[in-house]
């Protein structure tokens, strides 16, 4: 299930055209985290849907 997590935020991600700095900012802001490899697996599911209610 992670894995597909994974991929799909990198897909959002890809779409947006956020920078892997980007995306750390934001975990951090948001997680208080550096890597999408330390969030729960809940988390991930926040970020991905922020990320797909992004545009």
């Amino acid at each position: 299930m992670t894995d597909n997590l994974m991929s799909q935020i990198d897909a959002e991600m890809q779409r947006l055209g956020w920078t892997v700095d980007q995306g750390r900012e934001h975990l951090l802001k948001y997680y208080g985290k550096r890597s999408r490899l330390l969030l729960t697996e809940e988390e991930l599911d926040n970020f991905l849907l922020f990320l797909q209610l992004s545009d």
